[in-house]
């Protein structure tokens, strides 16, 4: 029986040679592009699944509430939180955190430095909670040690090459000064698909004393893991009242302390919060992708289904011979139910060569390691038994329930039930194509519009370079450096900030009003500038004035932004001007507004205006200067680099060059945007093509079928254009009426992704009325030719056997 199937099956595929082209090239575009979109969504998945106790870590998240209205929201904690909640909350089995304050330093091994983004501080006890592989080194005892450091084995590479790391110093810098380290331990380099990305972590005693347990620097990450059966929210609950036992210092006193305690296997994909040390994903993005990856996939069946089942016709006169020789219902399900396992094994395997290929050519990590991920492989082995059957029942049980006197007599045809339901497929297709098509017009005009959009700030012709680390005689050489790069040629100008545009603040203090009660402190960003800030970055003054160099007392003014007026409650910007305003820690000496700023990006358009100060009084020279702002001319890029260069080996020689151009930088921050629209954009191309593959098919055939009906019309004076307006009708119908169906869930698909943007173009009906003339041009389009040979053929050739 076996070889017979077999036989009819070559015979059958190879007969039909377009019916077995489509529906194979169909097939295989569609797993292969759900096998790239899961291996990408699993990956997106898969964070900080390596660790051993991953479903049973929590991070704690800081929140603030006044009145019962949450004012703010970090991702961080303060160091004391862990030692306060270890001592008195019996639920909380083990705590780790890992402190990114001055992450950023120049780490030099004799006369190798580089500046390294991730030095940090971590507990004792790191790499016994987490389950980072060490390579060289006690994992209990590595960071138990006053200076003391273990480093990954990549910077072990970078530093020592192939030397013996242990028991080496590295010297590490930054602005506020050096330490030397003990290399005692080597980690394996951490995964890509860790929230945390770092290369070298110093012990945690290391740091001062004092700062080890201070509860008023947000900058750590707090992990915690539970004891069996405790629920997380009833040490969320605890947590208030024990940080009114230590929250004695002014800030934030007036406020309530919450926590939130969010699964360690969430983070990645939850929404970026202010001071985020990782680059988070998009939950949204890999939803959408998981949902389109189906879709191609179902697209494909479909074809696969319509094409069958339209043949049946065809296949019917086969099945009532066979069933009058002998043949049972099961033999003939086994018949249908083999073609299709050949139809999509043979696409399975060109899909999975199709992935192979892609994969090398991308290069990603994820792209390759997760073609040798096991539950990768699963799921594929599920999904091609789901695409047989899916693919192969409709129409094996149409077929084998054919009567075979019925057939024999010539009587068979398609009943109304099954034409509808093959329209109602194809109908499915085009609904499915417009949604996409109407997310991919979404996507490109929001990436647009960020693009174009005016920032409030000028980033263009502007050379950013970080600051160096602690030298003698810092603050006279930081002068002579800038005083020498105005000297140059083609440079306009040179500001020093905290933060430049694309960057977050990251600095906080807890300021009021002059006069105002204590519990109207509230945090607001505070940006150290220079005289020239204001000036260089263009930034628009609505009221008073910028800084000015023959002021002294400008020293210690404030420049406020349009939302810390608001903020402050200040009724307008020329309200605020000639006001004063009380920053945290300097309660004997208000500082005086000089001016306001009008709002502009700081960050991206996915961020909102923050309350911002800008100010240089030099009473908080514990916020470092980070960055030297270079404005050079056009036509003077390559002078403007030597001559920053070499003012820079002249005045620190100890610390490595590390510059960027800003709009570059600015940019990077919609790289992974970027990557979404034209990951959405290419696989809703495919989904599309699949549909307009399988309606060429379907258009091919049942034209075929039309023949001498078409050549009676045109006997009786039927034109060309009514003969190809009659075969392209229904499509029209089709599409029309899918689009009734598509464009309301496009349009709540399109708004809740939109929602992720504090800025975001706008929704218009013509960005949902063109997906619709779109896809009429591009399905009449594809059966354009058929129908226009059908309607020019001599009808004589298909009326002669008449």
């Amino acid at each position: 029986m076996f070889k017979n199937i077999l036989l009819i099956t070559r015979r059958t595929l190879i007969k039909n040679k377009t019916y077995t082209f489509v529906n194979i090239l169909g097939l295989t575009i569609g797993i292969a592009a759900y096998i790239l979109i899961s291996a990408y969504v699993n990956f997106e998945k898969s964070y900080d699944t390596m660790h051993a106790d991953a479903n049973g870590i929590y991070r704690v998240e800081s929140s603030f509430y006044k009145n019962g209205n949450k004012t703010d929201d970090w991702p961080t904690s303060t160091n004391g939180y862990a030692t306060a909640m270890k001592q008195n909350f019996p639920e909380i089995a083990s705590i780790a955190r890992i402190n990114w304050n001055f992450s950023e330093r120049v780490v030099r091994y004799n006369n190798i430095k580089y500046r390294e983004e991730h030095v940090c501080f971590a507990d004792t006890n790191f790499f016994t909670f987490f389950s980072y592989q060490m390579l060289k080194g006690n994992s209990k005892t590595v960071l138990k040690d006053v200076n003391t450091m273990v480093i990954s084995q990549s910077a072990a590479q970078k530093y020592f090459g192939k030397a013996n790391p242990i028991g080496k110093f590295l010297e590490l810098s930054t602005i506020n000064g050096t330490l030397n380290c003990m290399v005692t331990g080597v980690f394996k380099d951490v995964p890509k698909n860790s929230t945390m990305q770092f290369n070298f972590l110093i012990s945690w005693v290391t740091q001062p004393a004092f700062f080890r347990d201070f509860w008023y620097i947000h900058e750590s990450y707090t992990f915690l893991k539970l004891k069996t059966g405790v629920d997380p929210h009833s040490v969320e609950n605890k947590f208030p009242a024990l940080a009114e036992r230590f929250k004695t210092a002014a800030p934030f006193k007036d406020l309530k302390w919450a926590i939130t305690l969010v699964p360690l296997k969430e983070i990645h994909l939850n929404p970026a919060k202010q001071n985020e040390i990782e680059p988070k994903g998009n939950r949204n993005a890999v939803k959408y992708l998981g949902i389109i990856a189906y879709i191609i996939l179902l697209l494909a069946c479909v074809n696969y289904v319509n094409l069958s089942t339209a043949k049946a016709i065809d296949r019917a006169r086969e099945v009532g011979i066979r069933k009058v020789s002998g043949a049972n219902t099961t033999q003939l399900l086994l018949q249908f139910f083999f073609e299709a396992f050949v139809i999509n094994g043979v696409a399975l395997l060109l899909g999975v060569g199709v992935v192979i290929l892609a994969a090398s050519f991308i290069g990603n990590n994820w792209s390759i390691n997760l073609l040798f991920n096991t539950s990768l492989y699963i799921e594929v082995g599920v999904v091609f038994i789901g695409s047989v059957l899916l693919s192969g029942i409709y129409p094996a049980l149409l077929l084998s329930n054919l009567k075979p006197v019925s057939v024999l007599k010539g009587k068979y045809s398609f009943s109304k039930s099954g034409v509808l339901l093959r329209k109602g497929m194809v109908a499915f297709q085009f609904a499915a194509s417009l949604l996409l098509i109407a997310g991919t017009f979404a996507v490109y005009r929001q990436i647009v519009y960020m693009g174009k959009e005016q920032l409030g700030v000028n980033i263009e012709q502007t050379i950013v370079v970080k600051s160096p680390v602690n030298t003698p005689n810092y603050r006279q050489k930081v002068q002579s450096f800038k005083q020498m790069l105005l000297g140059m040629p083609g440079i306009l100008g040179v500001t020093t900030s905290g933060a430049v545009p694309g960057k977050e603040v990251g600095e906080f203090l807890a300021n009021r009003r002059y006069g105002a009660p204590k519990n109207d402190e509230r945090p607001y960003e505070m940006l150290k500038v220079d005289h020239d800030f204001i000036k260089n970055y263009s930034l628009k003054l609505l009221a008073g004035r910028a800084f000015d160099k023959g002021r002294p007392a400008d020293s210690t003014g404030v420049v406020l932004n349009q939302a810390a007026v608001s903020q402050f409650g200040f009724k307008s910007a020329e309200d605020a001007v000639g006001q004063r305003v009380m920053l945290e820690g300097n309660e004997a000496k208000p500082n005086l507004v000089i001016g306001v700023v009008q709002d502009y990006h700081q960050q991206s358009l996915q961020q909102r205006y923050t309350p911002l100060i800008l100010f240089m009084d030099p009473g908080y020279n514990w916020i470092p200067t980070k960055y030297y702002s270079v404005k050079f001319n056009s036509h003077n890029q390559e002078a403007a680099l030597s001559a920053i260069k070499n003012g820079w080996n002249n005045y620190f020689p100890e610390s490595s060059l590390n510059w960027f151009f800003l709009d570059d930088f600015y940019s990077k921050q919609y790289l992974q945007d970027l990557q979404f629209g034209k990951v959405f954009m290419l696989f809703s191309s495919l989904a599309i093509l699949i549909a307009c593959m399988g309606l060429f098919g379907l258009t091919a055939y049942s034209t075929s079928r039309r023949i001498k009906e078409i050549g009676i019309r045109k006997v009786l004076g039927a034109s060309v254009v009514h003969i190809i307006s009659l075969l392209t009708w229904d499509v029209v119908k089709l599409v029309l009426v899918s689009s009734l169906v598509a464009l309301p869930l496009a349009y709540l698909f399109v708004d809740q992704w939109l929602n992720s943007y504090a800025f975001r173009a706008g929704l218009t009906w013509w960005q949902f009325i063109l997906p619709v003339i779109a896809l009429l041009v591009i399905s009449v389009s594809t059966i354009g030719l058929i129908t226009f040979k059908a309607a020019i053929a001599n009808p004589v050739r298909s009326l002669r056997d008449e």
